[in-house]
């Protein structure tokens, strides 16, 4: 079976670096784990030795006896769906998710999981290194930017170890990285799920430009006057000459709030 380039196709090869995110990944007792895109099975192979019903979401109809044929028979099921469209509930929570991301639709899946919080304990995934480099980045840094405050409102982002290019088939043009993310079980805490949309639509208009200055980008995007903004910032402690990407995700928490005239 070869690789499909239309759906991001790259099976990892490497048995070492498999073994490695199948160790990592934290579920235990009675938690479901579901794997996202097992391919060839190199990953699954690991996982079910941990996991034994476990569940597999696989798009490509051709994977599927590849993988039965692997695998072997046992209590796993595996599903030949999107996983864009795949129901989290059919698997159960906590639910723990885990695999070899598609490079075209990588970052899609990692929202569609932590939208589930808490449901979804925790994500455990391999992607592009620049991509984990932009999930696990701090304030201040370059990489800092919309998807980096996303992923890390949801918990610690940790950047757990890179995989070369050739562990792969095809091989890529570029490095990857396992990241994983646990879920904070008490996440609605920090804000409530019915603001969760809007709030990140509010950090996502402020990474719109982001070589200009906070205050002025969300003038523009959001309405009321640059100097609004400017004394928002002042307000809760933050320079008002800051950028987008000097503000962590508290800060953003916290400007949020602020300008909603609410209390985080």
């Amino acid at each position: 079976m070869g690789p499909k380039k239309h759906l991001g196709q790259h099976f990892l090869t490497a048995p070492a670096f498999a073994k490695r995110i199948a160790d990592a990944v934290p579920a235990v007792g009675e938690e479901r784990v579901l794997e996202v895109g097992p391919g060839r099975g190199a990953l699954s192979v690991y996982l079910l030795e941990r996991f034994p019903f476990m569940h597999l979401v696989e798009i490509d109809a051709d994977s599927i006896d590849t993988l039965k044929n692997k695998l072997g028979d046992g209590g796993y099921r595996i599903h030949n769906e999107d996983v864009m469209g795949f129901d989290f509930s059919m698997v159960g929570f906590p639910l723990h998710l885990v695999g070899n991301l598609p490079y075209n639709i990588g970052a899609l899946i990692i929202k569609k999981a932590l939208m589930e919080a808490p449901r979804v304990a925790s994500c455990t995934f391999m992607v592009q290194r620049e991509v984990a480099s932009r999930i696990v980045s701090g304030p201040g840094g370059r990489q800092n930017g919309f998807l980096s405050i996303f992923c890390q409102f949801f918990g610690e982002a940790k950047l757990l170890f890179h995989v070369p290019p050739g562990a792969f088939f095809p091989r890529p043009n570029v490095d990857s990285s396992v990241f994983q993310i646990i879920v904070d079980a008490d996440i609605e805490k920090k804000l409530c799920r019915e603001r969760w949309k809007d709030f990140f639509a509010f950090v996502d208009s402020g990474f719109s430009m982001r070589r200009k200055q906070l205050a002025k980008v969300l003038s523009l995007r959001r309405g009321r006057d640059k100097d609004y903004y400017r004394g928002a910032l002042s307000d809760i402690g933050i320079d008002a000459a800051a950028r987008p990407e000097d503000l962590g995700v508290g800060e953003w928490l916290r400007l949020y709030g602020r300008v909603r005239d609410e209390s985080i």
